[in-house]
């Protein structure tokens, strides 16, 4: 049961923090090339 009640507040925190964390990477991501692409 422990490891239940532990497993499943961090699969929620893990989606809560990983949505943002993939948006900046492809924000990040998406800069960097647009950059690239009109420097070019």
């Amino acid at each position: 049961m422990a490891n239940t009640i532990g497993r499943v507040p961090l699969c929620i925190i893990g989606t809560i923090i990983g949505i943002p964390v993939i948006d900046l990477i492809g924000i990040f991501f998406y800069g960097s090339y647009s950059e690239l692409g009109s420097s070019l």
